[in-house]
């Protein structure tokens, strides 16, 4: 099951194809055919000092996978991961999947209402954590009735289990489970517009259908790269690109460690490591470029590509990172639900502030609520083909979000408005749902709003991404507040340090204004677009 196998292929009009096969397991195609296929001595990881072999890690994830095997973990079985960037974490994923199990991953931001609900929803059996973040888990453990097993890494107390025995087992002793194309490989819990984070469902055929378009087109990944960035392996743009598509196609990953991204560090990881392929994020080139002199104090000679997602790129850090350092940033379009579907890619003319164009092997279109396909500069849905094979295959045990995502004719709805211009390259105009981007990190007002509504000042909250000049997009309350309670600035400081510490702390307002009354409809909803409307006039009158 290699690259040469099914990889590049083209149908009878010459378009590139991907053929997948019904039998397929991703956690055998991206470490083990390495492995057995000649480049077992190539490293996987490179950690802190630390090189990860590929012939050492099958040894390490099969360890894993008998380890979780004896403790009865069968196929099919879920398990949740809060690890920071790290190779147990890496070992954890790929190891369950080794018997069918199915891992999800979790940002360590995360607070232990957004743990419980993600280990209940999913019927989650283990989680593997760390000391410094198990006690997120812990503390819920009493609430999550499927919950048998609390791995932990690097000090493990009670009746928890030491990841570093797990790792004693005899790999060799491991069954051969059999998985197939359709089935449950991972999950990721993303925000939705109202309600609960939503379990999105990926099967085993993403590894091709996403992995090998974006490892060729917008990656260019070969042998002997080394790929990189300093965003978190639980967001799905860097879990493809820095973990995923890497050991797809073979290649090395570098693990950037500080949890606090610093731009001088992040210029020292590229140099200490050789890094050919830097992933960040419009946010993170911004900061970069504000080092002075960087291009002349660090040696970034070993960039081929920058990529970049998660907000728009603006045209003056593209064309500055260009002229610094030489190398293009590639720019991409995608979501948790099918990873990057749109790309400027490594082979395309640069149409700089376009998503670029769609991968080969993707249909994208532009449609209307019909599910019909749109002419040129017209906006409308930003819609994917359902056969895409790489596309999600349900929002977990909720049928009524899966079914919203699917138009007619076969589309899924990315809930992106957009236009197609005469050359084909495709360009961003809106949400046409309330999430917000901020940092890359997808946000669901309804998450804020709640949390914000929990302090017992605030009588009603509205939340809404606003553009920033330094951030792009950025998160603002708009609160009311119950009588006898003052609108002060020290106020506002309060409530956002609830939210940080309510929800995940990148979830906070950066700004809050107290109002008197709220935008609504007939029924009683605050209307979000209106407050973006007030915000953007107000912006248009300062400039």
């Amino acid at each position: 099951m290699g690259l040469d196998d099914f990889y590049h292929r083209m149908d009878s009009q010459g378009f590139f194809k991907l053929d997948i096969p019904e039998k397929l397991n991703m956690a055998r195609l991206m470490v083990d055919y390495w492995a057995e296929h000649g480049r077992s001595q190539d490293v996987a990881i490179y950690y802190l000092d630390q090189k990860i072999t590929y012939g050492e890690f099958k040894d390490l994830s099969d360890r894993f996978a008998s380890a979780l095997h004896k403790l009865g973990i069968a196929k099919g079985d879920r398990y949740v991961i809060r690890t920071p960037n790290q190779p147990e974490y890496m070992i954890a994923f790929l190891g369950g999947q080794k018997i069918g199990a199915v891992p999800i991953p979790t940002n360590v931001m995360l607070r232990e209402g957004e743990m419980e609900h993600i280990i209940n929803n999913s019927e989650a059996v283990a989680a593997v954590t760390t000391a410094k973040q198990g006690g997120a888990i812990e503390n819920i453990r009493s609430k999550c009735p499927t919950l048998k097993h609390v791995i932990v890494v690097g000090g493990a107390k009670g009746d928890q289990l030491a990841f570093e025995d797990l790792l004693k087992a005899d790999g060799k002793s491991l069954p051969f489970v059999e998985t197939y194309k359709n089935d449950q490989a991972y999950f990721l819990y993303t925000s939705g517009t109202t309600g609960a984070p939503k379990g999105v469902v990926h099967c085993h055929r993403f590894i091709i259908g996403a992995g090998d378009p974006i490892g060729k087109f917008t990656m260019g990944v070969e042998r002997g790269d080394i790929v990189g960035g300093p965003t978190a392996l639980t967001w799905m743009y860097a879990l493809g690109h820095n973990f995923l598509f890497c050991f797809r196609w073979g290649a090395s990953t570098a693990i950037y460690t500080d949890e606090r991204f610093n731009s001088e560090r992040a210029y020292e990881f590229i140099e200490k490591y050789k890094i050919t392929i830097f992933v960040g994020t419009p946010t993170i080139y911004r900061m970069m470029l504000a080092v002075n002199d960087a291009e002349k104090r660090y040696n970034t000679s070993s960039l081929k590509y920058c990529l970049s997602s998660g907000e728009p790129l603006l045209a003056e850090t593209w064309r500055e990172w260009m002229r610094r350092f030489g190398v293009k940033i590639i720019d991409s379009m995608g979501q948790t639900e099918c990873h990057e579907f749109c790309t400027t890619q490594t082979s395309l003319k640069v149409k700089i502030g376009s998503m670029g164009k769609p991968l080969p092997g993707i249909e994208v279109a532009i449609v209307n609520d019909k599910g019909e396909k749109l002419p040129p500069e017209e906006l409308g849905h930003l819609a994917i083909r359902r056969n895409h094979p790489a596309l999600f295959k349900e929002y977990f045990k909720d049928p009524k979000r899966t079914k919203e995502v699917r138009l007619p004719n076969r589309w899924y709805d990315t809930k992106d408005l957009a236009y197609m211009d005469e050359e084909g390259y495709f360009w961003y105009g809106s949400r046409s749902d309330d999430i917000m981007t901020c940092h890359g990190y997808r946000i669901s007002p309804a998450d804020v709003e709640t949390a914000l509504q929990e302090h017992k000042a605030v009588l009603e909250s509205g939340v809404a991404g606003v553009m920033d000049p330094e951030m792009g997009e950025k998160v603002k309350a708009w609160v009311v507040l119950h009588e006898g309670y003052e609108p002060t600035p020290e106020l506002a400081k309060e409530l956002q340090e609830h939210v940080k510490a309510t929800i995940a702390p990148y979830k906070y307002p950066r700004e809050i204004e107290f109002i008197k009354e709220f935008p609504k409809t007939s029924s009683g909803k605050i209307l979000r677009r209106e407050l973006r409307r007030y915000e953007k006039e107000k912006l248009q009158k300062k400039n």
